[in-house]
């Protein structure tokens, strides 16, 4: 923080008293860290507190009270999703069910990430499974508990799958559907946020459209699907640029925007009225002003809920109230000693809300028939008119189940292109894995492949002495045989030095180029 200081300077936005706390802090903060670090922490705190809403028990309940007697209703989302282990993600699962506890919290929002720590694709069904035991116990307390309202009517207390990550949607969705599939659980108040970022998110739409028209039909209750744009485009891009994948969300905002429309005329189509919910959640007036002329038009306002962010363009979110009556605000959660997942929560939030093409970034001064307003206006309309021409293809189409095709080869060596890792957010490539498995899952015991040697001299497995040949075991399956080798002898390393030696196949003499097409044919 003093090398900050020292090389940007005290922001004169900070008030006198602040500024001359901040020089003293640049003076001497290094001399005493453990009495000024913990004191600008704290600052920090107080002063996002209206954003980042302090979850200690004998402070959050107020807040919540106070939304609760303004009619507005709160989704509760408690902050920090890196788990370490098991121990801590039943420490959360236990966090979230006294929270749906609390007569105050009405909407709890949770992650995959949050409650199981050792999610694996190539365990899909295991982990599935275990997150469906986990979010059942989640599903049977919102509706065992009661919430009321300012109106004084009671209904039973709501659950968000959210998500942030590309990798987690398809196992959100399955959790989510298998679930609520299970008895006795029709009647849940659930929802699920999907990112009209990803292209991906509408053929996702469209089978739980479809899955919940079946559920309503059986006489459950309507999922809500919260339609939100996306905000963690940074690690989507640093995520792909490491693999080698193509990055998910589209690359451009007029995409985004576009899918966010179509994705909201769907939900709202005649064909899903008694199926699906729709939460708008934006800060975008043009996108909310459509939502709402597109809800009335088909006699559907009272399914829709419009949805913002706790403490952030307040101004907006008092008007909308105003005019709708049905708010729900999204509300980030931290106690003080993990303060520092706040602080990625809002550095994160910085970084979208700041975009040259983000409405936020403009909504404080913006007025109407103005130069941003007229910017802003002209994106909202090309948006509108790309709805049908948009493509929703997923972006990242590997296929492990394929042959790769052989990449071009390169002018020099630095334009070298490796392959890239497997992609295993994508459905198709565990199903390879899981086929792999099965097909080598028999092959052991007396069955295990038996592996010679590779000399200058012809050999197998029948005609040499079963007692040259070692047993491997599975470290996944103890006891279990897995292959057998052979080791070689004298003999064979003297034939193997000598066919070296000899080199029969001229590979001393080959040229580079030869070479390198023999290597590139093999890979």
């Amino acid at each position: 923080m003093t090398h900050i200081l020292d090389v940007q300077g005290i922001p004169r936005f900070f008030s006198p008293l602040d500024r001359t706390l901040l020089k003293g802090f640049q003076t001497f903060g290094g001399y005493l860290p453990g009495v000024a670090v913990p004191m600008v922490k704290d600052k920090m705190r107080q002063e996002t507190a209206n954003v980042i809403l302090p979850a200690e028990p004998s402070v959050l309940p107020q807040h919540l009270q106070q939304r609760r007697l303004e009619g507005v209703r709160m989704n509760v989302n408690f902050l920090g999703e890196a788990l370490l282990g098991e121990e801590e993600a039943r420490r959360r699962l236990k966090k979230y069910l006294a929270a749906l506890q609390m007569p105050e919290i009405e909407c709890i929002s949770v992650k995959v990430s949050t409650i199981f720590s050792q999610i694996s694709a190539l365990a899909w069904k295991h982990s599935v499974n275990v997150l469906c035991d986990r979010m059942e116990l989640l599903y049977r307390a919102a509706m065992r508990e009661r919430f009321e309202h300012a109106d004084g009517s009671r209904t039973s207390k709501f659950v968000y799958m959210d998500m942030e990550e590309y990798r987690d949607l398809r196992i959100t969705v399955d959790v989510l559907k298998k679930t609520l599939e299970r008895p006795e659980l029709d009647q849940v108040r659930a929802g699920i946020a999907l990112q009209a970022y990803i292209p991906d998110s509408f053929g996702v739409l469209e089978e739980l459209a479809d899955w919940s028209r079946h559920r309503t039909a059986n006489g459950g209750a309507p999922l809500t699907v919260r339609v939100v744009k996306g905000a963690n485009m940074e690690m989507e891009r640093v995520e792909a640029s490491i693999a080698g994948w193509p990055q998910a969300p589209f690359k451009t905002k007029h995409e985004t925007d576009a899918n966010y429309k179509r994705m909201v005329r769907l939900i709202l189509a005649k064909e899903n009225a008694q199926a699906l919910r729709l939460g708008v959640a934006s800060h975008n007036l043009f996108d909310i002003a459509l939502a709402a002329i597109w809800a009335i038009d088909a006699g559907a306002l009272e399914r829709v809920q419009f949805e913002m962010l706790e403490g952030m363009a307040n101004h907006q979110r008092r008007a909308l109230f105003d005019l709708t009556g049905n708010m729900l605000l999204y509300a980030p959660a931290c106690e003080q000693k993990d303060f520092i997942n706040a602080i990625g929560y809002l550095i994160r939030r910085l970084d979208e809300n700041t975009g040259e093409e983000n409405f936020l970034r403009h909504s404080f001064c913006l007025e109407a028939d103005s130069d941003d307003w007229r910017i802003l206006a002209d994106g909202f309309r090309a948006s509108l008119v790309a709805i049908d021409s948009i493509s929703v293809q997923p972006r990242r189409r590997q296929d492990r189940r394929k042959s790769p095709e052989k990449p071009d080869v390169g002018d020099s060596w630095p334009e070298f292109v490796n392959e890239p890792n497997t992609d295993w957010s994508l459905p198709r490539n565990t199903q390879w894995a899981e086929a792999l498995l099965e097909q080598w899952r028999n092959r052991c015991d007396s069955q295990a492949t038996r592996i010679p040697l590779s000399s200058a001299v012809a050999t197998t497995p029948e005609t040499l002495d079963e007692s040259r040949y070692v047993e491997s075991f599975d470290p996944s399956r103890p006891g279990v045989v897995s292959c057998r080798y052979m080791l070689a002898d004298r003999d064979d390393i003297d034939s193997a030095v000598a066919a070296a030696k000899e080199d029969v196949g001229r590979w001393r003499t080959m040229s580079s180029d030869v070479r390198r097409q023999i290597l590139r044919d093999a890979a």
